[in-house]
């Protein structure tokens, strides 16, 4: 290892002294020699960057999808003094907002710099010098947890450092030296950082580079000990009585990310034949409390809890917090209690929400829809009311059993909906009751297998604008040769699901969703079936955009045999296009009036 990247990562983060590999790729191990290479390769490179600031500290974006990758970017950046921030993607939206030097993906450390760099890289280098700094701000992160706006949250390395060993006294102690390390869960995220990177890492524990995907890679992996860093989302989808189960040896798996359901950690713990632990936490506190199936919270070793007496807030006291915090403790934002057991969550605080002058309770109203016959899960979220902008509704999303699906799919959605409703006015306020509804296979989640209140809302962003009939007119007397006309405004809501990612920083209407709109109407005034057509003559001219009221013109001619559409905004055509008869059908039809 180079001098100077040995007295940094001696300063700021000290490797334990180990001949085993940091990781394995591909079934082949990378060892420390190699390692030690693509560190310093990756230290010249960053020494001779700009570094951009944040909260007054040189920094740089890491993100990196290959896990090795990542560890390397990150001790790098580490040994130069550097706060690493890790965003959640490197869209360019993201990347516009945090205007920093990025590393990792496409940038590769392995290529030497040219002599130019390498004589910038020395003199910009910080040697690293003096006693360690566990206390230098190691990471900055954004999270909202399952609501709001992304918050900056800072670690020290000494937070970070002091999370790793406590996860090696919590679980280590039965684990064989060599054991390896595996993760279908992001390792930018503050579940998948300390677990996956930074306890094997202090540790001197490899790790497999390959994220798994898929259950069947479990069962691919060759012979070793293992730990698997998992989430509810996949753990749920591994087979109740596999024909196999390969060659690892399971020594633990921990979940986190979303509630594990005991009979999905009961199904893990089955498959992998070792026990698999729920983690409860958060990116502020980090691991506070683990457990096995549904029994109570147990702490993890240093933290202390306390229930606030007038709102049941858990108060949490751990090492991982700042001094400050340290003092007072962080209050969470969940409810619980305690008992002779030990630690019982009892939700979320947040998730009170007042309507018409009501604190409801959205965890009460979801165990009430969950018991009602027919459902399986249920989630509630807040939505603005969709006439007076400052009043609130209830939205449910459901996930139905399969008698549910085959009620609903017997009985119309409107006639549904009204059932649920109706059983659960003698358990809820009326003002709790639910007015909007949507039924789906499944949630909506992220890797980590959590569900946020941005998923559920757009599962009730309205697919169709409003519409309001201008004029309708109809000329010509004989059947085939009639024609008819009519004239809608629309109004474009700016929550429109349409408009959700095209494009990040110009949402326009998308050509085939005007196509769409245009048949959809049709049908709805004229009974025309658009899929029967071809398309012809399409032109788009100029944008719609969210909060636009543009005219939608549907001209239906040759007694249902054509139909022409136009939408305008402010007397400007923004697109226009036609339906026509199939050239299959346009070919007969020429073929019979030349025998005629």
């Amino acid at each position: 290892m180079h001098e100077a990247l040995a007295r940094g990562l001696a300063r700021y983060w000290p490797l334990p002294e180990s001949v085993h590999p940091v990781a394995w790729r591909a079934g082949h191990p990378i060892e420390r020699a190699e390692f030690h290479r693509d560190l310093d390769a990756a230290r010249r490179l960053l020494a001779g960057a700009e570094p951009g600031e944040i909260t007054g500290r040189p920094c740089v974006a890491l993100f990196d999808g290959d896990a090795y990758r990542f560890i390397v970017w990150l001790l790098a950046g580490w040994s130069l003094g550097l706060t690493v921030v890790l965003p959640g993607d490197d869209l360019p939206v993201t990347r516009q907002a945090l205007p920093m030097p990025w590393i990792g993906n496409a940038l590769a450390f392995a290529a030497p710099p040219a002599p130019q760099e390498q004589e910038a890289a020395a003199a910009r280098a910080h040697d690293g010098g003096g006693d360690v700094d566990h206390g230098h701000p190691g990471l900055v992160l954004f999270t909202s947890g399952s609501t709001g706006k992304p918050a900056l949250i800072e670690k020290s390395l000494a937070q970070l450092r002091a999370e790793a060993e406590m996860l090696e006294a919590a679980f280590g102690g039965e684990l064989p030296p060599q054991t390896r390390f595996v993760s279908s869960v992001p390792h930018q995220h503050m579940f998948g950082l300390p677990f996956f990177v930074l306890w094997p890492l202090c540790a001197a524990r490899p790790i497999v580079v390959e994220k798994l995907r898929y259950p069947e890679d479990l069962e691919r992996l060759p012979a070793a000990d293992y730990v698997f860093v998992s989430a509810p989302t996949f753990l749920k989808h591994l087979p109740e009585a596999p024909e196999t189960r390969g060659r690892a040896r399971w020594r633990l798996a921990v979940s986190a990310g979303s509630p594990l359901a005991a009979e999905v950690a009961a199904r893990g713990e089955a498959f992998l034949q070792a026990p698999v632990f729920e983690i409860y936490g958060s990116t502020e506190t980090g691991a506070a409390a683990r457990r096995r199936g549904d029994a109570p919270w147990r702490a993890m070793p240093g933290v202390r809890f306390h229930v606030e007496e007038t709102s049941s807030r858990l108060l949490i006291h751990s090492p991982l917090l700042t001094e400050a915090e340290g003092e007072s403790g962080f209050l969470s934002g969940d409810l619980a209690r305690m008992d002779e057991h030990g630690l019982v969550l009892l939700g979320r605080a947040d998730r009170l929400v007042k309507i018409g002058e009501k604190r409801i309770s959205l965890t009460q109203v979801e165990e009430e829809l969950a018991r009602l016959p027919g459902v399986e899960r249920a989630l509630a979220v807040p939505l603005p009311h969709e006439r007076e902008s400052d009043r609130l509704i209830l939205g449910a999303a459901l996930v139905l059993t399969p008698e549910g699906r085959a009620r609903l799919a017997a009985e119309r959605k409107t006639h549904f909906d009204a059932s649920l409703r109706e059983a659960l006015r003698q358990r809820l306020d009326p003002l709790a009751l639910p007015r909007r509804w949507r039924y789906v296979e499944a949630f909506p989640c992220n890797e980590m297998g959590k569900t946020t209140r941005r998923d559920l809302e757009r599962l009730f962003a309205p697919l169709l604008p409003r519409a309001e009939l201008l004029a309708q007119s109809r000329e010509g007397a004989a059947e085939n040769a009639e024609t008819r006309k009519l004239l809608l405004q629309l109004t474009l809501p700016r929550n429109l699901a349409w408009f959700e990612g095209h494009f990040p920083n110009l949402p326009i209407l998308p050509g085939v969703v005007q196509i769409d709109w245009a048949a959809h109407f049709a049908h709805f005034y004229f009974g025309f079936d658009a899929a029967r057509f071809d398309l012809a003559g399409l032109k788009f001219q100029n944008l719609i955009r969210p909060d636009d009221a543009p005219r939608l013109e549907l001209t239906l001619k040759r007694g249902g045999k054509e139909l022409e559409f136009s939408y305008t905004l402010d007397g400007k055509i923004c697109s226009r296009g036609a339906f026509v008869s199939k050239k299959g059908e346009r070919a007969a039809v020429a073929e019979a009036g030349i025998q005629a």
